[in-house]
């Protein structure tokens, strides 16, 4: 037996070698891995971008403004004219949905009637079926809401995407 795996490994390396080119091989040349991804990557076209930020003013009283003036004076600094806003403070926008909205990560994953795998399947959902998580206990099972059908039922919280 052991003669036959060397025979077997001895004409599979000879195989291998031959395929490959034998003695007369020689590797191609290839593309820095920066100008494969520049040729495979097309420009994008340019477009003018806008980005919005919010930031929320500071409060400018006139007990701070005469301290700054104060630090000036002591410091021996020219004044500069101080500005004083008195537009109310933005506050970030709210967040558009607060719900916890995740993704079915198995192909065919079975939605039951409890959580547990002795409860009775409702439904089978495909990979990829939006469902908003209702609540989940610390077993691993997560209750939720299809967001198509608005039904409910419970799930291994390990088959849905991270929150």
């Amino acid at each position: 037996m052991p003669k036959l795996i060397i025979v077997t490994s001895l004409m599979l390396f000879w195989a291998f070698y031959e395929m490959s080119g034998g003695a007369d091989f020689q590797p191609l040349e290839r593309e820095p891995a920066v100008a494969r991804s520049k040729a495979i990557v097309p420009p994008l076209p340019e477009a003018e971008e806008t980005v919005v930020t919010f930031v929320a003013e500071p409060q400018v009283t006139p007990q701070v403004v005469a301290e700054q003036e104060a630090a000036i004076e002591r410091v021996g600094y020219e004044r500069e004219p101080v500005l004083i806003s008195t537009a109310a403070p933005v506050s970030a926008p709210e967040p558009a949905d607060p719900r916890d909205i995740r993704l079915v990560t198995g192909d065919w994953v079975n939605m039951r009637d409890g959580p547990s795998t002795a409860f009775d399947v409702l439904n089978t959902l495909p990979k990829g079926t939006e469902a908003e998580i209702i609540a989940s206990n610390s077993d691993g099972w997560a209750q939720i809401r299809l967001l198509d059908s608005g039904q409910t039922g419970w799930m291994a919280e390990r088959l849905l995407t991270d929150g």
